[in-house]
């Protein structure tokens, strides 16, 4: 099997996900040894259980294997594996990298140097306008654009970069062979003329809105650095300010009017340590820092209260550490599902994470 068949084969193993699998890799030297591997040598792996192990010594696929690879072979589009060496150096660095990329559009060793750039989809005027003069003032500098393809502060981000002959990445939370919104359809081609269209999500994979906080980690993933123009207290911009957090990357917050609800999530991002930024020369200050002393980013603390998701995640802890796998298991939700509750509860001070994604209460 090529990289391509065994990553789609580990891709479709129920309770297999991206950590469990780096987990593997890290365990094998060829990665397809696990399918020769013995019950016993599986379990040895950290995550890995009996049931899981038995999965994966039996688990046949191959018609999604199929149709997946005769997609790609049928259209100009590519797929990069965690396993290939033209995986993006610093996406694979997270914890838990997604094992497939699809993409249309070259990754370039320019890329390295990438700054997100995030926000609502109902941007304001400021917003907006403030947006794309960041954008040119970074990729003035060769600094490479990445967002999330969605609706007002992405769209302006992507557009921008491309108005200034910059590059840019679109990270989707749809396949790669869906357009959405589709109203970006034009944008995308423009896209793939001077950057990379991509997604972690299978071809066929509808828009669908559990999607979309897993991507997230994928923007902040790919970059040095992560820019909030403006965003309310829920904002799916905020929670890729968690994940830029979570990933040790910097965190940048543009001020808003103290009234404007826009700017509920990026002011408090501000006052729990976020850098405020005013211009683009704030942003290029951290990075040319970033580039020669690498150091672990401020820890941001925004408050919340404890209810709903975030007490139910909160009640299932306690002094014993537990791993993320684990803990979704209980909640019966995905990892993906749990982790953006795990990141509040961290970020409010309420649990702590341990070495492994391993999460404890506090108080």
């Amino acid at each position: 099997m090529n990289n391509q068949q065994i990553a789609l084969k580990l891709m479709s193993v129920p309770g297999l996900g991206p950590r469990r699998i780096l987990n593997i890799w890290r365990k094998f030297k060829e990665i397809d040894q696990v399918f020769h591997a013995s019950i016993e040598e599986i379990c040895s792996v950290p995550g890995i259980d009996a049931r899981i192990a038995r999965c994966i010594k039996s688990t046949d696929n191959e018609d999604f294997i199929a149709s997946q690879l005769k997609i790609l072979s049928n259209s100009p589009f590519q797929m990069t594996t965690l396993f290939d060496q033209s995986y993006p150096p610093q996406l694979k660095n997270i914890y838990d990298p997604p094992v497939i990329l699809y993409h249309h559009g070259d990754f370039s060793d320019r890329d390295h140097d990438a700054v997100a750039i995030v926000g609502t989809r109902k941007p304001t005027s400021y917003g907006k306008s403030l947006a794309e003069e960041l954008v040119k003032g970074l990729v003035g500098q060769g600094i490479t654009i990445v967002s999330g393809f969605a609706r007002g502060i992405d769209s302006a981000a992507h557009k921008s970069a491309l108005l200034n002959d910059g590059r840019t990445i679109a990270v989707l939370g749809n396949g790669i062979d869906r357009v959405y919104p589709p109203e970006n359809r034009e944008l995308r081609s423009q896209i793939v003329a001077n950057g990379v269209y991509c997604s972690e999500f299978p071809f066929g994979t509808k828009p669908d809105a559990t999607n979309f906080p897993r991507r997230n980690r994928i923007i902040s993933g790919l970059s040095l650095g992560v820019v909030v123009v403006e965003a309310g207290q829920k904002s799916g911009a905020i929670l890729t300010a968690y994940y830029a957090n979570d990933q040790n990357r910097e965190v940048f917050a543009l001020p808003g009017r103290v009234d404007d609800l826009k700017s509920q999530g990026t002011n408090q991002l501000i006052q729990k340590g976020a850098k405020l930024i005013t211009g683009v020369d704030d942003i290029l200050e951290e990075i040319d820092r970033i580039r020669k002393f690498p150091v672990k980013s401020r820890q941001l603390q925004i408050e919340f209260k404890l209810e709903g998701e975030e007490k139910a995640v909160y009640d299932v802890l306690s002094n014993e550490p537990i791993d993320i796998d684990s803990l979704a298991e209980k909640l019966k939700k995905s990892p993906y599902e749990v982790l953006p509750t795990l990141l509040t509860l961290e970020l409010k001070g309420a649990i702590r994470q341990l070495a492994g994604k391993m999460f404890i209460r506090v108080t």
